[in-house]
C-alpha cells in the first residue's frame, strides 16, 4: 500500500513538475520572439501571465495524455510506429491550436496583453508554429522513451533466448549420449544379432545415421523440411523395430513442403515426448500423425496416459518454443483438448539463415 502511494506521488509530482516547464519554456520562447519583433515590448516576469502559461501547459499535459491512452489503444506503437506518430502528432496538434486559440484569445487578450497585440496574421502564425513544434517535441519525446523501452525489452530478450540456446545445446548433447535411449537400442540390436544378422546391419545403419545427423545439425538454427523427414525415416526404423505395430507414425505431407524450413530435431524431440508420457502397447496402440494444417506443420497423437507420470522438465517443449520465437513472429502452438495432444509448428518458406550457431562443447 506505502509502495502504491509512493508511486502516486511520483507521478504526480513528476506530471507538476513537466507542466512548470513546459509553461516556463512557452513564456520565454514567445517573450523572446515579441522582443526581437517589437522594439517596445519588454522581457519581464510576471506571475499572473505565469499563472495563464501554467493553465494552457496544465491542458495540453493532461489532454495529451488522455489522448495518448486513446491511442495506445486503437494505434499502439507495436502496430505501426508510422502511423502513431503521424495519428498522435495531428492529434495533439489540434489539441494543442484549439487551447491556444480559446484560451488566449478568451483569457490573455482581454487580462493580460494591450488591444494591439496579436491580432495581425503574422503574429498568428508565429504563436501557431511555437504550439506546433512544442507538439513535435512531445510526440519525439513520447517516440524516443518507446523506442528506449523496446531497445531495453529487446536486450533482455536477447540474453534470455541466449540462455535458453545454451539450454538446448546442452539438451542436444545429452540426446548425443541419452542413455535411456542408446541403452533401448543397444537391448534392440542385441537380440536382432542371435535372431537376424541382417535386420542387425541395417538397424547399425540407421542408428549411425539418426547420430550423424545430431551431430552434424545440433549447431544449425534451420534445415529443410526434407532433411528432417530423411532423418525421421531412420529414426523411426529404429522405432519400428523397437515397439513393432504397437507404434504408427503417419506421415501426410505433399513435395511441394519439402523446400520449406523447420527447426532440426523438432520432429523427433516432439515424438520421443509423446512416447514418454503415452502408454505404447499391444492393447492400446499408439498412433502419431504428422500433417499440414494451412501454414503449420501438425504433430498429433491421442492422449493414453500412463498411469504413473514419468519425470519432465518440459525443456524440449520450452526450447521448441524460444528458438521458433527467436527465428520468426509464428508461434509454435501446443494443444491439449483431453483427447488428443497436438503442436502446430510454423512452416517457415523465404530467405531464413541455415547458418551455424556456435557449438557448445
Amino acid at each position: 500500500m506505502k509502495k502504491q502511494r509512493d508511486l502516486l506521488t511520483y507521478s504526480l509530482l513528476w506530471r507538476l513538475l513537466s507542466i512548470a516547464i513546459l509553461a516556463e519554456g512557452i513564456y520565454l520562447v514567445l517573450d523572446l520572439i515579441f522582443s526581437l519583433r517589437y522594439r517596445n515590448y519588454q522581457i519581464q516576469w510576471l506571475w499572473n501571465r505565469y499563472l495563464l502559461y501554467f493553465v494552457l501547459a496544465s491542458c495540453i499535459i493532461l489532454g495529451t495524455h488522455y489522448i495518448q491512452r486513446l491511442l495506445n489503444i486503437r494505434f499502439p506503437w507495436d502496430k505501426s510506429v508510422r502511423i502513431r506518430f503521424l495519428v498522435q502528432f495531428f492529434s495533439y496538434t489540434l489539441w494543442v491550436l484549439l487551447l491556444s486559440t480559446v484560451i488566449r484569445n478568451g483569457i490573455f487578450k482581454r487580462i493580460i496583453y494591450s488591444s494591439s497585440m496579436f491580432i495581425n496574421l503574422d503574429d498568428e502564425i508565429i504563436i501557431n508554429s511555437v504550439a506546433t513544434f512544442t507538439v513535435l517535441a512531445i510526440v519525439s519525446l513520447d517516440l524516443g522513451v518507446f523506442l528506449l523501452n523496446k531497445w531495453r525489452y529487446s536486450l533482455v530478450q536477447i540474453e534470455r533466448f541466449k540462455k535458453e540456446n545454451i539450454e538446448f545445446h546442452l539438451e542436444m548433447l545429452k540426446t548425443q549420449v541419452n542413455p535411456h535411449f542408446l541403452f533401448n537400442n543397444l537391448n534392440t540390436l542385441s537380440s536382432l544379432i542371435y535372431t537376424n544378422q541382417d535386420t542387425a546391419a541395417e538397424f547399425v545403419r540407421q542408428l549411425a545415421k539418426v547420430y550423424r545427423y545430431v551431430l552434424e545439425n545440433r549447431t544449425k538454427e534451420l534445415v529443410t523440411l526434407q532433411e528432417e523427414l530423411n532423418f525421421l525415416q531412420s529414426y523411426i526404423y529404429l522405432m519400428d523395430l523397437r515397439f513393432g505395430n504397437n507404434l504408427r507414425i503417419h506421415t501426410q505431407l505433399p513435395d511441394s513442403l519439402h523446400t520449406y524450413a523447420i527447426a532440426p530435431l523438432t520432429l523427433q524431440m516432439l515424438i520421443e515426448n509423446a512416447i514418454k508420457h503415452n502408454i505404447v502397447s499391444q492393447k492400446k496402440p499408439f498412433e502419431i500423425r504428422i500433417f499440414q494444417e494451412q501454414s503449420y506443420l501438425i504433430i498429433q497423437n491421442p492422449l493414453q496416459l500412463k498411469p504413473v507420470k514419468e519425470f519432465s522438465s518440459q525443456i524440449g517443449l520450452k526450447n521448441i518454443r524460444s528458438r521458433y520465437r527467436f527465428i520468426t513472429d509464428q508461434a509454435v502452438e501446443i494443444i491439449d483438448d483431453g483427447i488428443h495432444f497436438t503442436v502446430k509448428i510454423p512452416l517457415l518458406e523465404g530467405n531464413y539463415s541455415f547458418t551455424e550457431q556456435p557449438a557448445i562443447l
